[in-house]
Formats: structure tokens, sequence, C-alpha cells
């Protein structure tokens, strides 16, 4: 037997964990774009602050077993699912049959939809805050562009590292109604009381980079200024684009009932990119935050393992936390 576990975030290490202990023998084999070993990545922002970054949290003797006979294949990424192969290829040239297939590659930011892809920093992934840091030391001025909590949270930070932070949300982006707890005022409050420059319902035209140091950014309504780094916060996407073409249903994320299962009954998805049937509601909804991916990939590797497990999709705690009351008090 031989289970393949696409992305290595919450869902993904959840779905690994449950699988080793109900099918202790089977071959699992793990595929992540990413050089690095799991990480917390919620914790990417105060990276950036104190560069220090917790691991995988500490192993007892029970989890250690359970990591055995698992092989890892960094860095490298799906290209193709052929479903009545039981195969995938990868970026690598090389090829993975498996008996049971599980998507959980999360979300991508939406760069597109600014243009000035070749001059935006995001944060995503460790790398993209190793790169990030880099660019911060040198620049004494940060442009946020893009809007809700990532641009928020990019503003707390370099705040923080003293930078001069300008916050340039364009139309529909400063604040989305669905982040609950804190309103669009409390926040224009907040930045107004910190002399944030914040400038709402304007976009970005064009950025010229001066001398490799800076950039010279022109706004919507003719106004220039100068930025050490622009950050962008855009929407965030499903990162599926290898399906297309598969057979595997889609629509805003990946398709799956209950059980986590797609149209493809031994192809499973969890987390950020899947869209989950809720016995509640009748719909299929993105269920977005850490401890939702954690749970759903629980599930799918149940299930994956000969398990009936069910999931209904409920609002996230972690993301409550991250979003609610405390959000502006991190200040």
């Amino acid at each position: 037997m031989h289970h393949v576990i696409i992305g290595f975030g919450a869902a993904g290490r959840a779905a690994l964990f449950q699988i080793r202990k109900y099918d202790p023998d089977s071959k699992i084999t793990v595929v992540t774009d990413e050089a690095d070993p799991f990480y917390l990545r919620p914790f990417l922002g105060q990276y950036l602050i104190d560069e220090n970054l917790p691991e995988t949290p500490s192993l007892g003797e029970d989890d250690a077993r359970h990591l055995q006979n698992v092989e890892y294949r960094l860095g490298v990424r799906v290209t193709r699912v052929a479903p009545r192969e039981n195969r995938v290829d990868l970026s690598d040239g090389s090829g993975l049959e498996y008996n049971y297939l599980l998507i959980a590659t999360g979300t991508r930011f939406w760069t597109q939809e600014f243009g000035l892809e070749a001059h935006l920093f995001t944060l995503k992934t460790k790398a993209d805050a190793q790169r990030l840091m880099r660019e911060a030391k040198r620049a004494e001025s940060v442009l946020v562009y893009g809007g809700g909590y990532q641009a928020l949270e990019m503003a707390r930070i370099f705040h923080f590292k003293r930078k001069q932070v300008r916050w340039v949300a364009p139309p529909g982006f400063f604040w989305p109604r669905q982040l609950p707890e804190v309103s669009a005022t409390e926040v224009k409050e907040k930045m107004a009381g910190l002399g944030l420059d914040l400038r709402i319902n304007r976009r970005l035209i064009h950025a010229v980079d001066l001398d490799g140091k800076c950039y010279r950014v022109y706004q919507d309504d003719g106004e220039t200024f100068d930025a050490g780094v622009i950050v962008a916060a855009p929407h965030e996407v499903p990162r599926i684009d290898f399906l297309v073409g598969s057979g595997v249903h889609i629509d805003n994320g990946v398709l799956v009932n209950e059980e986590l299962r797609t149209n493809i009954p031994n192809i499973f998805a969890a987390g950020d990119c899947a869209q989950v049937y809720d016995l509640n509601s009748g719909q299929s909804v993105a269920n977005f935050g850490w401890k939702s991916a954690a749970r759903q990939g629980q599930v799918a590797g149940e299930n994956m393992a000969g398990h009936d497990s069910v999931i209904i999709p409920t609002r996230d705690e972690f993301v409550l936390d991250l979003m609610g009351k405390k959000l502006l008090e991190r200040w």
C-alpha cells in the first residue's frame, strides 16, 4: 500500500500521523515544493521580528515511531495527476504511483491581480520570510499593498521594526467583512493613532527600481513616493493548477464530501485547498484556518487508512484569535 501526500502543512502532517497510526506498515511519500521541513506557518510574521521560527513540536517516542518509513520529496512540485494510472508526475521528471492520494497544497497569493509582480514580496513560506527579512534590513521604508489580516500584520511587523510604513489598499481590499469582531473603523483609528500612512481605495499603477535599493511608486491619483520594499497582501487562491484536466472536480477549491473524498474514490483533499461539503448547510465551503486544516487532515488520513470518519466545517477558533479583538491588542 502506498499513500502519497502532496503538501506538508497542517493538513498534510496531520494526515501523515493518522495514516501511520492506523496503517503502520504502509509506505508513505510526502511531496512538497518547499526545502524546509514542517514548521509553524502562523508564526512567520513573528519570525520576521525575532528571526526565531518554531519548528515541529518536540516528538515523543510514540510520535517518532509514527514518522518512520516515510519518504520526503523536498523541493519538487506535482505537475500532473493521472487518476486512471494512479500516478503523479513531478517537476524533476520523476513520477509516483499511489493507492491513495491526498491533496493538501494550501493556497497561494494571487499577485497577478496587482500587476507589478517583479517588484512584490509576499509572506507565505519560510523562504519568503527569509527573502523579505534580507530586503527589509536595508530598507528605511516599507509599502504594504493589499488588505485584510495579512496587510495589517505586515504593517504591525514593520512598524515594530521601526520602518516608515505606508499601507495602500485598492478598492474592496482594505478590511473584508468576513474578518470577525474588528471593524474597519477600529483599524483606521489604530493606524491613525500610531501615525501610519493609510491610503484606502487607491491603486499602484507603476513602480521603477531606482538603484536596487529603492522603488519610485506611482499611484492612480497621480501621487508618487519612494519605498525600500513593497510587500503585497493580495487575495489567496487554492494551489490546484496541476489538477486541471485530471478529472478531479474543482470549483473554488477541490470539491470533497464530508469524508474529504473527491469524486475519484482514492483521491482526498484537505486544508485550505479543499472545498468541503457541509452536512448542515448542504453547501460546499472553504474553511480557512490552521486548526481546521489539521482536523481535516486527521479525517482524511483516517479514511485513507480505511475508516469512515466525517467532518462538519466550523469556524476556526485559531482564526478568531488572530482576527478577533486580540488582533489590535498585539500592537
